[in-house]
């Protein structure tokens, strides 16, 4: 694609994500902001114009019914652009400019007293950075040419994101049940993908437990079936197991193949944990004869204090190669987002991943800190541009000094540029 094409193509994506909604009737949100965490609430039987959305969590957002008025759909837009200076040292390092992150259109109908339809579109500017992603340091995952595969970087994600269909039949008293159908979409595993949890959201780099974690959030198939009852929410789902191929503009053919199961408890509004499990078969293109069992379990904690509100992420994650002798590969993520008021925010990560697929000498524990901040610029009510730094720490032993030096580490400045979930109602 020639630099004017992707410049075009990138103008779109941007325009789409600051297009008002076309509406008869439209609701702005409230100026103001809140910091009440929405994740894995179900808000079924509110109506989104009268709930402030300008600073609104983002977690969960594909288990939420959103019912709007019988006379028409409820319309909710949301955006996040990062332009991105990434700078990565040692013998393994390498540097790029580059813009990531997503554009999302939701829509919800209230289709009767009992059943809703909720409609969902994600596209993101990452298929424009080039096949190869962006240099990150003790990242792997996927290939970029489907030849060789991704070490020390990290993939663009697919230009189409999500296009999923779900819907909710709710029962008597607190119980409720729906059907999710994506091309792509997630299947149920894991945490909320990092790009749309709270803790995780404004970092402009990816972790490198994504493969470990979330990296299911990109799936070319899904077919979803959950059933929720008050605090405890079961989902089963058959996806396409193979992973998003190189071609980042196209949409893989869907192969039902592989299974999930996640069991989410929200014990409260400030505390959410999760356990899944999957059966996962050739993800890995390189790889097409291994397939793998996985297994994940995390916390979630959000909760306002009078300094501020924290957002935090515990969570650990286990890929095992089938019938095979190889160990198996866990890896561990502590991730946190301290909100101290509409201007300033701090972020802090550790991981901790045993991987083979750094080196072909074996698999080795490495570990990658992460600290920064955001200083944040209001453009409007729903609008608001952030100027970010993040420095990061890279551990690896000594076996594997000789090729990362003794201190690959990273720097990465950034323009956060944010279009807040905002709502409307569009009558049909």
């Amino acid at each position: 694609m020639s630099h004017l094409k992707r410049t075009t193509a990138l103008a779109v994506l941007f325009a789409l994500s600051a297009v008002p909604v076309c509406a008869q009737d439209t609701t702005s949100p409230s100026s103001q902001t809140t910091d009440h965490d929405m994740s894995g609430h179900d808000m079924s039987g509110h109506d989104m114009s009268d709930m402030d959305m300008s600073d609104m969590d983002m977690s969960h957002m594909d288990h939420m019914n959103m019912d709007a008025p019988q006379s028409g759909w409820q319309i909710m837009t949301h955006a996040t652009l990062n332009f991105v200076a990434d700078n990565q040292e040692g013998p393994r390092g390498g540097s790029k400019n580059f813009a990531e992150g997503m554009v999302m259109v939701m829509a919800s109908r209230k289709l009767d007293d009992r059943n809703t339809l909720d409609l969902n579109l994600m596209l993101s500017p990452d298929a424009f950075m080039g096949k190869g992603g962006y240099p990150l340091l003790l990242q792997t995952g996927e290939t970029a040419d489907g030849e060789h595969h991704l070490t020390d970087a990290q993939h663009p994600h697919d230009f189409f994101m999500g296009a999923t269909a779900k819907l909710t039949h709710r029962f008597d008293g607190d119980t409720r049940a729906f059907v999710l159908v994506g091309w792509p979409g997630e299947f149920g595993f894991g945490p909320t993908a990092f790009m749309h949890r709270a803790s995780g959201e404004n970092f402009p780099t990816a972790p490198i437990s994504h493969h470990w974690l979330d990296s299911g959030h990109i799936s070319m198939g899904v077919v979803t079936g959950g059933l929720a009852k008050g605090p405890l929410q079961l989902e089963v789902t058959q996806f396409t197991g193979r992973e998003p191929d190189q071609y980042r503009f196209n949409l893989d053919t869907p192969k039902l193949d592989s299974t999930s199961v996640r069991l989410t408890w929200s014990l409260n509004e400030a505390l959410t944990a999760q356990a899944s499990w999957a059966h996962q078969i050739s993800p890995e293109q390189l790889h097409p004869d291994e397939d793998l069992q996985r297994r994940s379990i995390s916390i979630d904690y959000n909760h306002a204090f009078r300094a501020g509100t924290l957002y935090s992420t515990l969570a650990y994650g286990r890929k095992e190669i089938e019938h095979s002798e190889e160990k198996a590969s866990d890896a561990f993520l502590f991730e946190n987002t301290f909100k101290f008021n509409e201007k300033w925010m701090a972020l802090g990560r550790y991981e901790r991943v045993y991987n083979d697929e750094l080196v072909d000498t074996g698999a080795y524990w490495v570990a990658k800190t992460e600290v920064g901040a955001i200083r944040t610029f209001r453009l409007a009510h729903n609008m608001t541009l952030g100027l970010g730094l993040v420095r990061q720490f890279n551990t690896v032993p000594d076996a594997l000094k000789s090729v990362y030096g003794d201190h690959p580490n990273g720097t990465v400045a950034f323009l956060q540029w944010k279009l807040n979930p905002m709502s409307g109602q569009m009558k049909m």
